[in-house]
């Protein structure tokens, strides 16, 4: 017996050991981190918009969320402890709206957007005093929005299924990437796969594990994304890690993960509710999963060429894949362990993507953004503190004497997976350009990357010495702002601080750069060229940080032979006063690029620098 254990051990280690020398001699994958800025389009069943074709899914695909104004649902809500005293009067008149909705409705389950137009619509008399639903609604925090939503909602069927005797069927939502009509989105997922089979060779689908933890409701996405990813050529598992997840295996029972206590978790960490009543099938898989403990998530992450991150909230991913002390957990551990040796593919988009930044360069700590607009950024300033709850300013539920836009971050960082600056997403489409540069600035960190909508930033490594630390190209229908705060100047605090000579670069599709002992070295495509026109308007924009004015700004001043651009951004009266200029370094190149139907000017810069000041 002893023998045969000694041969087992030998025969375990010998496969440890040349598992390890594999990796070790592996061929990197051409880009092992593929992070999407967000705002990816897709053609699915409940988002027809993005579809190409009318018609494409039948009656069976689910189409919407399903509610029901019972009087089950509503003494939930009323018998809750949910709602702050202070909040007693909103209580109240979201409850005699509803009860006037249900009269309407009788026991007829609506669509969310049904639902909503009904409530906003009403108009009820509460003690002698009309009462607008549509004033309700808006007074409502997005935390009180979500828990009435929540406590209404059900599992949306099949309609011939109510009439039969065996259980109803849960509907799922389906995807169609060859009917979706965005042609970006289209290629930017199909990257993933693409990269995700370099890893896993020629004989096999690669094996991709989607993560939804980044979700509020981390069950809404999962249909759509493995389905989605199912049709882009992977092998595809739901990995139910998330913050309730990883609470239940710290806060044991019996020495045993308490996984029982998943639905108050997921109340606690997520802020949702009833999820058994709506997704069954997802609760049962993620409460065995959980009883499965550590060792079996390790064992799927182990066995897998990819894992995405989808959108929502980076917090709540952080606490999916650390322990609340900070550390790394196991399947974060091995997540690190296999990428360093070129064995997995990591994607995500939006917080998916904001979560990665992390670890250290240069000897200093990444930090990881968490909220925050460039307008509060740059009065206020960076806050090292959680990020308050989306509508907190109108329940007053906002901690730490921080209104719901204030700039805050988390100064131990993300993931860890990305180490080169901060990164950040939805970025020219939301201005977000003064709050990257004011992190920065504030936390000293020599680089900061925001990645647009629809757009891909591609991350590669390399296992020799003579290659860069990393490498990067943009890839989608936007680009990638690039902040160097190397030789950048300051002075002041707070609101009157002043920030100069911040370095810019503006990298669109097929522009690539490197790192390499602390020197950044961008490359434009070589489709692209200078531009020709020999124009040099004045330029100028008021509200640069709403929408993607600075955006605009920016592109024509890189298109034409202007050396200045000026902004302000000012509410109240407060501000500041934004000046884009090139000097001797700067250089800028343009293109067309189409793909399919679609065609893109694209205008990338290097070195053109920013100067903020407030408002004189």
């Amino acid at each position: 017996m002893r023998s045969l254990s000694f041969y087992i051990a030998a025969s375990l280690l010998a496969c440890s050991v040349s598992a390890a020398t594999t990796g070790a001699s592996k061929k990197f994958p051409d880009y092992s981190l593929v992070l999407v800025g967000g705002g990816l389009q897709s053609c699915s069943s409940v988002n027809t918009r993005g579809c190409s074709a009318p018609d494409v899914f039948s009656a069976a695909a689910k189409s919407a969320d399903v509610f029901s104004v019972s009087t089950a649902h509503l003494n939930n809500i009323a018998g809750d402890s949910f709602w702050n005293p202070e909040r007693a009067i909103e209580q109240q008149q979201t409850l005699a709206l509803l009860e006037f909705v249900r009269s309407r409705i009788n026991n007829e389950q609506v669509s969310e957007r049904e639902l909503l137009r009904l409530w906003r619509s009403a108009e009820i008399e509460i003690d002698g005093i009309w009462v607008s639903g549509k004033e309700n609604y808006s007074q409502l925090s997005d935390r009180e929005r979500n828990f009435v939503l929540d406590q209404l909602q059900v599992m949306a069927t099949a309609q011939d299924n109510t009439t039969r005797r065996r259980a109803a069927q849960r509907q799922k939502e389906y995807a169609n990437l060859a009917q979706t009509s965005d042609a970006f989105s289209i290629e930017l997922y199909r990257k993933i796969v693409e990269l995700a089979q370099q890893v896993a060779g020629p004989a096999r689908k690669p094996r991709l594990l989607v993560v939804t933890a980044s979700s509020r409701d981390p069950f809404a996405a999962v249909d759509f994304y493995t389905n989605l990813f199912t049709e882009a050529g992977a092998d595809v598992r739901w990995l139910p890690i998330n913050a309730a997840y990883q609470a239940a295996q710290q806060k044991r029972v019996d020495n045993k993960p308490s996984c029982a206590q998943l639905p108050q978790y997921l109340a606690a960490y997520h802020g949702t509710y009833q999820r058994e009543r709506v997704y069954p099938d997802l609760m049962q898989q993620l409460r065995e999963f959980c009883q499965q403990g550590t060792a079996a998530a390790v064992e799927q992450i182990r066995r897998a060429d990819a894992i995405f991150i989808n959108g929502g909230d980076q917090s709540l991913t952080l606490q999916a894949l650390r322990l609340e002390d900070g550390s790394v957990s196991a399947e974060l551990k091995q997540i690190q362990s296999m990428l360093d040796t070129g064995q997995i593919i990591v994607a995500g988009t939006s917080a998916g993507t904001a979560v990665m930044s992390g670890g250290s360069y240069q000897g200093r700590i990444t930090p990881m953004i968490s909220n925050g607009d460039s307008y509060n950024a740059m009065r206020f300033g960076a806050f090292d503190l959680p990020a308050p709850q989306p509508g907190c300013d109108k329940d007053q539920s906002c901690s730490n004497g921080l209104a719901e836009n204030h700039l805050t971050f988390t100064s131990t960082g993300g993931l860890g997976l990305f180490s080169w600056g901060v990164l950040d997403t939805h970025f020219s489409e939301r201005g977000r350009q003064g709050r990257l540069i004011r992190l920065l600035n504030d936390t000293q960190t020599r680089f900061g990357f925001g990645i647009d909508e629809a757009t891909a930033m591609l991350v590669g490594f390399s296992n020799t010495d003579s290659e860069p630390e990393v490498k990067m190209s943009v890839l989608g229908a936007a680009g990638v702002y690039v902040v160097d705060t190397q030789g950048m100047q300051n002075a002041g605090e707070g609101s009157a601080t002043v920030i100069k000579q911040v370095n810019t670069h503006y990298l669109t599709r097929g522009d690539a750069m490197e790192i390499k002992d602390g020197v950044l070295r961008t490359r434009f495509a070589a489709w692209k060229f200078a531009p020709n026109n020999m124009q040099a308007p004045m330029l100028t924009s008021g509200e640069l940080f709403e929408r993607d004015n600075y955006k605009q700004l920016a592109h024509l001043l890189c298109l034409t032979q202007s050396r200045q651009a000026d902004g302000k951004a000012v509410k109240v009266g407060q501000g500041q006063q934004i000046s884009l200029y090139k000097d001797h370094s700067s250089y800028a190149r343009q293109g067309v690029y189409q793909l399919q139907d679609k065609e893109v000017q694209y205008c990338s810069y290097r070195n053109f620098r920013v100067d903020v000041q407030p408002v004189q």
